[in-house]
């Protein structure tokens, strides 16, 4: 059975796929079923700034550049080395009647990971990909987990016409986080999105997402957000994009935004 399994896979990351449209996996956080393409590099980096404001604690976090590496090793097998880049967190609290002003700069933590293409589109059956990773503790102090926390996703997506079509994801991922008393807890939450995506011209691109969490075995209840942005293809192997998003219930951001660049190398 062991041989039979591994056998499988082998066949799966061996065989050849076509991958010559440029297909990212931002600035939504839906994960596309493609993979880079052997011999090819794509690296997509760009900025994310977000705004909380709860239960009396204003927080702004600027994040950037946050890049992921995608290095295709195979038609179907694709390695994923990322980081988060650097993060100036400022938050505004109210302590005795007085406001105050804390802030923290430093460098985020990394992330290693594979992306393994199973299937093409056929019919109903859409195409699929299993994405799968740890996080890398090389964050500052007051940005990392300290731990190497796994995550595991399923891609699929189908193409409903030749200018739409749509994506998702279903999964888990697990965080590390430290309580006041110093102790350090590891918790799952399910993941899931949903993205419509839009060919509005040859160069220009559109989607709108929702996205979320669900909790599994940590407290709290479920985050819901919407988002939506564009793309331009400068070149054939180079985009750019933007988009911004809100919060639909109190565990997600109020709002956030984003900017990146994507390049592809090797064509």
């Amino acid at each position: 059975m062991k041989n039979t399994i591994a056998i499988t896979l082998l066949l799966l990351i061996a065989a050849p796929l076509a991958a010559d449209e440029l297909i990212t996996d931002r600035p939504d956080q839906t994960e596309s079923a493609a993979v880079a393409g052997k011999g090819r590099v794509q690296i997509e980096t760009g900025f994310l700034f977000t705004a909380n404001d709860e239960d009396g604690l204003d927080s702004e976090v600027l994040e950037g550049p946050g890049t992921l590496a995608r290095i295709g090793l195979s038609e179907r097998f694709e390695l994923r080395v990322g980081w988060t880049g650097f993060v100036d967190s400022e938050t505004d609290f109210t302590t005795q009647g007085q406001r105050s002003t804390s802030r923290a700069d430093g460098i985020g933590d990394g992330d290693l990971g594979f992306k393994l293409r199973l299937r093409s589109e056929s019919g109903r059956i859409p195409e699929m990909a299993l994405l799968a990773g740890t996080s890398v503790p090389v964050g500052d102090d007051q940005f990392t987990s300290d731990r190497a926390d796994p995550y595991f996703r399923l891609s699929m997506a189908h193409t409903l016409s030749d200018r739409v079509s749509i994506g998702y994801n279903f999964g888990a991922e697990w965080g590390t986080a430290r309580d006041a008393t110093g102790n350090t807890t590891t918790l799952a939450r399910g993941i899931y999105t949903v993205a419509m995506g839009f060919g509005l011209t040859d160069r220009w691109g559109a989607f709108v997402e929702v996205f979320g969490d669900v909790a599994l075995s940590e407290p709290g209840g479920p985050a819901h957000s919407i988002d939506g942005g564009f793309s331009y293809l400068v070149r054939p192997t180079i985009q750019l994009d933007a988009y911004t998003g809100v919060g639909l219930n109190d565990r997600g951001d109020d709002w956030f935004l984003g900017i990146g660049l994507s390049i592809r190398l090797g064509d």
